[in-house]
Order: structure tokens, then C-alpha cells, then sequence
């Protein structure tokens, strides 16, 4: 299966693929509230909102595989607008219902989409800085500001993987069980 018969069969099933976005966040909020838990609601919070930026990813992949294609034009000719429009509603719903329903720290694919983020956003700011460095480039600014620049951007990358792993959640989780043992006396 090829990239254009995944999208031309994902246009062959719109009606069905619309009543799903419009309708999956607000199933997950029922059933969140039917079978409230600590377990479950983050679960079923995960899996919509997983599943909200696949639908996100799969839009702005066909918008990519389109426009490398044939531009612009066959884009306005081929995309339909509800298709296009309907995972922007997916995503922005399911985080206004996994907001209200939990701390987005608690639900561990919102936590993963920082991380990646993060990740991201140094990756893209490191490739700059070292494609668009000339050697003249050193002339002009002192090399400790490179470095902290390229140890500022490392670390923005470190503090995404720390999200992605959970690493950094797990900090407060110990801080506050020393707490608790305080409290008690018991340290």
C-alpha cells in the first residue's frame, strides 16, 4: 500500500472517518466518567489523544506528500476542507477534554508530544546554528558563546528526552514521598 492509496482510501471512507473525529473525544469523556480511575482514565486519555495526533500527522503528511507532488494547486483541487479541518478539532477537543478530566503531567502521551517537542525544537536550532556557520563567523562573536549556545540547545534536547522518559515527573514523586517520611519523622 502506497502513500496515495492510503489517502485516497481515507477520502473513499470520509463520512465514517468525520463521525469518528467529531465523536471519539467526547466518547472517551463518557467513558471517563462512567469508569472513573487511576488507571483507566489515563489510558483512555492516552489513546484518544494518541490517536488525535495520528490524525494530526496523517493531515499535514498528506499536505507534504500533495504539495511535493504537485503544488499547491492540486492540493486546492484533490484536499477536502473537512478532511483538513476535522483532526485540528480532533486535537484541540481531546486536550481540552484530557485537560479537564487530568493534569496533562499525569497523562503520558501529552508528556511524550512536550518531550518530542523539545527534542524537536533543539534539533532544528542546533542544524541551523551548524548550517548556516562559517568559519568567519568566529571573528565576529567569541567562541564561549557558541558553546553556551550549543550547551543551551543540548540541554533544551536533554530536558525533552527527560520528558519523553518520565525522568523528570519521577523527581517530584521522591520529593514528596522525603516529605511524607518528614512529616512523620521518620527521616
Amino acid at each position: 500500500m502506497t502513500f496515495q492509496d492510503l489517502f485516497s482510501l481515507l477520502t473513499q471512507y470520509k463520512p465514517l472517518l468525520l463521525g469518528i473525529m467529531l465523536f471519539a473525544p467526547w466518547i472517551a469523556l463518557a467513558i471517563c466518567v462512567v469508569i472513573p480511575g487511576q488507571k483507566e482514565e489515563p489510558f483512555v486519555l492516552s489513546f484518544n489523544l494518541g490517536m488525535a495526533l495520528l490524525s494530526l500527522v496523517l493531515a499535514v503528511g498528506y499536505v507534504l506528500f500533495a504539495t511535493n507532488n504537485g503544488g499547491w494547486a492540486r492540493v486546492m483541487k484533490e484536499a477536502d476542507i473537512l478532511l483538513m479541518l476535522a483532526p485540528c478539532y480532533y486535537v484541540g477537543i481531546s486536550f481540552w477534554v484530557t485537560k479537564q478530566r487530568l493534569p496533562l503531567n499525569q497523562v503520558p502521551v501529552a508528556r511524550m508530544v512536550q518531550g518530542i517537542a523539545l527534542i524537536a525544537a533543539g534539533y532544528l536550532g542546533l542544524a541551523w546554528m551548524l548550517k548556516s556557520m562559517r568559519i568567519v563567523i568566529f571573528s565576529f562573536i567569541p567562541f564561549q558563546y557558541l558553546v553556551f549556545l550549543l550547551l543551551g540547545l543540548t540541554g533544551i534536547m536533554y530536558f525533552g528526552y527527560l520528558r519523553v522518559t518520565g525522568a523528570d515527573t519521577h523527581k517530584d514523586k521522591m520529593e514528596d514521598e522525603l516529605n511524607s517520611l518528614r512529616r512523620k519523622g521518620r527521616l
